[in-house]
């Protein structure tokens, strides 16, 4: 006899008649609970930003070297101070990593969230001072930032991992 419901359906309706449906146990029994506690986060920590690069442009020609100097650090105002595209990506991974390290930019310093790039081009993130005190205190110890902009956005993804030993790059 053919059946009108696909089978993963009759599993469902007998796990909501059993009362069994919802309830959010994993493969091992485990339960996913909810972390609240701003100090605290699980085995990954992520941040996304989007920015109009047409906004970094309009600070940069309102503020100039003050707003560089605020937010970038010297490495990349050297490498990047006038790629306007590439900076918007830049200050959109700040925004992003502040959101993974849970402060948005609150209690860091734009210029403690620094992205250069390793000998292969790929974005990599460097913190000092209270960011990188942040992320001790979470317990993250990898970071990976992906940039990408088009003509008129920059966006960037920041992952952070919890406790994961390191790789070398090669």
């Amino acid at each position: 006899m053919t059946s009108l419901f696909p089978l993963s359906t009759i599993r469902r309706r007998r796990a909501l008649s059993e009362g069994t449906e919802g309830v959010g146990s994993g493969p091992e029994g485990t339960r996913y609970e909810p972390e609240l506690d701003a100090d605290r986060v699980g085995g990954i920590a992520a941040g996304v930003d989007v920015i109009e690069i047409a906004r970094i442009e309009r600070v940069l020609g309102e503020f100039g070297e003050r707003f560089l100097r605020k937010v970038y650090t010297e490495r990349e105002r050297q490498r990047y101070g006038d790629r306007v595209p590439e900076l918007a990506a830049r200050f959109a991974a700040k925004e992003a990593t502040s959101k993974a390290l849970g402060t948005g930019i609150r209690g860091i310093r734009w210029k403690e969230m620094e992205i250069v790039s390793n000998r292969r081009g790929k974005p990599i993130l460097v913190l000092h001072g209270g960011a990188a005190e942040r992320a001790a205190r979470l317990g993250l110890t990898a970071f990976d930032v992906s940039l990408t902009h088009s003509r008129t956005d920059a966006i960037a993804f920041v992952v952070a991992l919890r406790g994961a030993a390191k790789l070398d790059d090669r």
